[in-house]
């Protein structure tokens, strides 16, 4: 999606479902955030931005791992995810930083020059239409030396918990419309040469991309089946299911339940996932 139709998408009726959703989506994604959390070198860093913040869990996170006398600015284009972002800054524990949360696309928002030390996101920054001027608009916030830290996915095949069950429904849905590897999307950043390329082109320096396997717990429900429509719902099969009968849905959802039986144990689906762990900092 363009990041028009990105933005009618995130303050529509998705936006409106993901928000009310994020409590799963937080547990969900809880483990990635402590991850960029423990292995990344935040260091030093007092004043941080959270691109592409959604519901805030990991910006609170991040407050409370930087501490005290820190802030943080969590930035999305979605207002209802905003809306949970702030409850949460609402009781944030004693010793967090500062919480602060701003409705706006980071690609192109006129920050203030030399506001943050640190950028941070968790799966935020994968979505750009242009990516080097996104970074590039973000790095024009940022102090020189100030550090970078994100987590992106990596391919659609190295992550299990979306290709076995879209291959299990594609036995019985059209595949998707082709898209070039490097569109906006949750894959956009897949190929670790392309991120350094872009980073650098948007004057970013000692850029690194580690990977990681992960461990998502699907737990929102207590069945099999239940667990298997909460991850159809927010992986690619639900824009394929756009339109279908409801006969035709249920078919598909039999097939990926069946597909993701062996991950199932004590009421909760245990999928593998891997992800970049990239890290940078801005060129002085």
């Amino acid at each position: 999606m363009s990041n028009s139709e990105q933005l009618e998408y995130w303050n529509g009726e998705a936006g409106e479902r993901w928000a009310r959703d994020d409590d799963v989506m937080a547990r969900l994604l809880q483990p990635v955030a402590e991850l960029i959390l423990e292995q990344a070198d935040l260091g030093g860093c007092q004043d941080a931005i959270d691109v592409g913040c959604g519901g805030g869990s990991q910006s609170a996170l991040l407050a409370q791992h930087l501490g005290a006398g820190s802030s943080v600015t969590g930035v999305d284009i979605s207002g209802p995810l905003l809306g949970v972002a702030r409850g949460r800054a609402a009781v944030a524990p004693a010793g967090s930083g500062r919480l602060e949360f701003l409705q706006a696309d980071a690609s192109d928002y006129g920050f203030v020059a030399g506001s943050f030390d640190l950028v941070f996101s968790r799966f935020g920054v994968m979505f750009f239409d242009d990516p080097i001027a996104a970074f590039s608009n973000i790095s024009s916030a940022l102090r020189p030396g100030a550090k970078l830290a994100f987590a992106c996915w990596q391919s659609l095949q190295q992550n299990a918990w979306l290709w076995e069950p879209l291959q299990a429904a594609l036995t019985l849905l059209p595949p998707p419309p082709a898209a070039a590897p490097d569109a906006p999307g949750p894959f956009s950043l897949a190929d670790p040469q392309r991120i350094e390329q872009v980073l650098t082109a948007a004057g970013f320096a000692d850029v690194s991309a580690s990977s990681h396997r992960i461990d998502l717990c699907f737990d929102g429900a207590t069945t099999l089946r239940d667990n298997a429509r909460d991850l159809v719902q927010v992986g690619p099969i639900n824009s394929l299911l756009e339109g279908q009968d409801e006969a035709l849905r249920e078919q598909v959802l039999d097939r990926v339940a069946e597909v993701l039986e062996p991950y199932y144990s004590d009421q909760a689906l245990h999928l593998p996932g891997a992800i970049w762990l990239v890290q940078a900092r801005l060129s002085d």
